[in-house]
């Protein structure tokens, strides 16, 4: 796959001067747009400072960035790497902040991106965005760290309501005015034709929705979309600075299985665990999943053997085998080992593959993790499970796992 990337930053109509900073590193993979704030051009200092911070300490992993894909889990110690640079970022904001008096309070969104090989990795603090064109629709990976965007979350405001509250610009995470910060990370796939935007919210402002983001996003001329982008925001008002990077995947279908990993997503979505989960949450479930593949008669799990999480029919069929005598059949979307997600569970029956199969499997230590690390996104997840077991206790219909028995994994 190759990638191009263009960009653009704009003072917009109504300020004197540009408190956005943006970053492109080919070198790296490493795409950066940040919205400073603060008085006494404190605010161009924090994005710019910001930008400086976050990209040494990842030139300083470089070797670790580029041999990712050496390693099964390569890519997750690029994620993590990506979240200590963002780290670095609001303790080099702060100690600036405290030792210059003319800076105190400033600070600065950040919306990072790592492209590395098939995969990109997200770092986001504030209100600055990052879309994802895939096919013919477009995603918001990034969430607002706002007021407004909080209570619409928690529930005590509509999304109208809080695309129209006064509190959509209140930040309640930004780079700076703390040494640490909360800082959201997504890992997710990339495949050819995939175009991606990060932009401040000098442009995102002025998108009613992701229709009209989409509109821009899939012009063929990528080198001119981000003038029109800033032409879009100044007929819309140009009330603040505006500044775009376009990111594209160009490469042929074949180099990539991207039929495979919009099968996956698509799984997922039609997965009783997922249930009102936007795609972004989606990709958060995605990363952490395992693919299993199994020739025709080969046996996937044997009686009384240790589940070790959720696996989900790709493709394929098994057959479920209870002491010789065959129970049923497993097809795509299909799914066995539920209550693994929660306990050590033994299978009460084998499952031997009919056909060349794939399942997905979500581990048990990795979903516990993520829970850990996003409980809103756990808690959708734990709730849909908990009204999935619950009507199968109703119905005695534990299939195929043995709850009874919850010994140690062998």
């Amino acid at each position: 796959m190759v990638i191009v990337a263009t960009a653009i930053s704009d003072k917009g109509l109504k300020r004197d001067g540009n408190e956005d900073q943006y970053l492109i590193d080919e070198s790296l993979g490493l795409y950066v747009v940040c919205d400073g704030m603060g008085g006494h051009a404190a605010g161009e200092v924090a994005a710019e400072r910001a930008i400086e911070f976050a990209s040494e300490h990842l030139s300083k992993n470089r070797d670790l960035i580029h041999s990712a894909g050496e390693s099964p889990d390569g890519v997750f110690r690029v994620l993590k790497v990506v979240e200590e640079a963002v780290q670095q970022a609001s303790q080099g904001l702060n100690q600036l902040a405290r030792a210059t008096p003319d800076y105190a309070g400033m600070g600065t969104t950040l919306t990072l991106l790592v492209v590395v090989e098939d995969k990109g990795v997200m770092a986001h603090v504030g209100d600055s965005r990052l879309y994802l064109l895939r096919q013919t629709e477009v995603h918001q990976l990034s969430s607002d760290h706002t007021l407004a965007n909080e209570l619409f979350l928690s529930g005590d405001l509509t999304r109208e309501e809080a695309s129209n509250s006064r509190y959509r610009h209140v930040l309640t995470r930004s780079i700076g005015p703390h040494e640490y910060v909360d800082v959201d990370t997504l890992l997710f796939d990339l495949i050819p034709g995939d175009r991606l935007l990060l932009c401040s919210d000098g442009l995102s402002n002025y998108f009613e929705n992701t229709s009209c983001v989409a509109d821009f996003m899939s012009e063929p001329d990528i080198i001119a979309q981000p003038d029109r982008l800033v032409e879009f925001a100044k007929e819309s008002g140009g009330a603040d600075n505006i500044t775009a990077i376009v990111v594209e995947v160009q490469g042929e279908a074949t180099d990539h299985p991207a039929a495979d990993v919009q099968k996956k997503i698509e799984c997922l979505q039609s997965l009783f665990l997922c249930k009102k989960l936007s795609v972004r949450r989606l990709m958060h479930l995605a990363s952490i999943t395992n693919t299993i593949q199994c020739a025709a008669g080969k046996e996937l799990i044997s009686i009384d053997a240790g589940v070790p999480g959720l696996y989900v029919v790709l493709d394929g069929r098994f057959r479920v085998i209870d002491d010789d005598v065959i129970e049923g059949e497993l097809g795509p979307g299909d799914y066995f080992g539920e209550a693994s997600l929660l306990t050590q569970v033994r299978s009460s029956a084998s499952l031997v593959a009919i056909e060349p199969s794939r399942v997905l499997v979500i581990s048990r230590k990795e979903f516990g993790k993520l829970t850990r690390r996003l409980p809103r996104l756990g808690n959708v997840m734990l709730r849909n499970l908990g009204k999935l077991l619950a009507k199968q206790v109703i119905k005695k219909q534990i299939r195929p796992l043995n709850l009874d028995d919850t010994g140690p994994l062998a």
